[in-house]
């Protein structure tokens, strides 16, 4: 065996025209990782009134997946069978790793009870509720006693949601566009109005039912597909990027309120997508673009290691001091990275494309040239393989 056959396979960015989103993936990833670990540096006492602005990187990957699902996909739900194979690969992107993240919480979750640690935050084991678990329905009522396994998976059936009603977003998109960017803001103003109605100031937003809150930031980022054409003519959007990132991640580990962060995310998201349709990408960015392959799997698996390692380990059994618990945070996120990185070539990709080949094994749809004429040059042939690899790593 040689030594070129032990060599792990390199990341590399589905294309070239987000690479700012790309990297703005990873770094949200990686912010929300943050924010499920940093709280076990204070006592617990004071945890639960930590600065939660964090959590609102969730809103960013919403517009994101809205932007890349209607670049890709845009023309390609309006028939039975494309939108078949557009949720086909959905499940096939999204299931497998959320139904192994949640087999082994529910047996570490099981190692806790049997030994008499679980304590108050146990999930509940009603087959009900793990049911809804699996089937991504906790994002849409309460089971038990509130608490489910795999507890990051309610973004995903939001997310879910969204797919299903991608169809209605791409045909109003094609019908008018300023139309569905009205419909996107009102849509958000809705969900400001109850959300103020329902929830503190100081929860404001985070505690949005979570359909209605990925709504309106994956309808604002169709919209941005859509107007991309007027945000490529944005000044220095790189600066514009730095700058209102900088702003965003200020006030979300400050007290300012979430909906100011909310709306800095949006602000960041236009950014993001200027720059990539104005081509000026950094060298950094193109070196570090190819992590946001890895976003689903650090986000799926970093709440299950933190349990573990920071949670369980650090925090209860050793009650790590701070600078221990420094190195086992340094510890735990690099376990995370390296599971991660697994995950992704090892069991994603593999069940992804074995889920994506189920049925038909006819070639998919050729993309329609009318969809390429915007792609800055490109040539048909060449739109045809971005956008393969673009289906391929969504």
């Amino acid at each position: 065996m040689t030594a070129n056959s032990w060599k792990l396979p390199a990341l590399r960015a589905a294309s070239n025209e987000m690479l700012h989103l790309d990297l703005l993936r990873f770094v949200a990833s990686v912010g929300i990782v943050v924010r499920h670990s940093f709280e076990f540096f204070f006592p617990a006492a004071v945890r639960p009134t930590l600065p939660s602005g964090l959590a609102l990187f969730v809103d960013l990957f919403f517009v994101i997946s809205g932007f890349v699902i209607a670049h890709v996909y845009q023309g390609k739900v309006d028939t039975l069978a494309g939108y078949g194979s557009f949720l086909q690969r959905r499940v096939g992107r999204l299931m497998p790793l959320h139904w192994l993240t949640l087999l082994i919480s529910m047996i570490v979750w099981s190692g806790f009870v049997a030994l008499g640690k679980a304590g108050t935050h146990e999930p509940t084991f009603e087959l009900r509720c793990i049911a809804e678990t699996a089937l991504l329905l906790n994002a849409m009522a309460i089971c038990g006693n509130g608490i489910s396994f795999s507890s990051v998976s309610w973004s995903i059936g939001a997310e879910m949601v969204m797919y299903l009603m991608f169809p209605l977003f791409a045909w109003a998109g094609l019908r008018s566009r300023f139309g569905l960017l009205v419909a996107a803001v009102l849509t958000l103003v809705a969900a400001i109005v109850v959300d103020l109605a329902q929830n503190a100031v100081d929860r404001s937003w985070v505690d949005v039912w979570p359909p209605f809150r990925a709504l309106p930031s994956f309808m604002i980022g169709v919209s941005l597909f859509h107007f991309r054409d007027k945000i490529s003519v944005i000044p220095a959007p790189g600066r514009l990027l730095l700058l209102s990132f900088v702003l965003l991640l200020a006030s979300m580990i400050t007290y300012v309120p979430h909906l100011v962060a909310l709306g800095l995310v949006y602000v960041v998201a236009i950014a993001a997508v200027a720059a990539d349709t104005q081509r000026i990408v950094p060298t950094f960015v193109s070196r570090l673009a190819p992590l946001g392959q890895l976003t689903y799997s650090l986000y799926m698996w970093h709440s299950l290691i933190i349990l573990i390692v920071m949670n369980a380990v650090a925090d209860k059994l050793v009650h790590a001091s701070t600078s221990s618990m420094s190195a086992f945070c340094a510890m735990c996120y690099a376990i995370i990275f390296a599971i991660a990185y697994l995950s992704y070539f090892f069991i994603e990709t593999p069940a992804r494309r074995y889920i994506d080949n189920l049925g038909s094994r006819q070639a998919r749809a050729t993309p329609s040239a009318s969809w390429y004429s915007a792609t800055n040059g490109l040539t048909i042939g060449q739109a045809e393989r971005n956008s393969t690899r673009l289906r391929n790593n969504l």
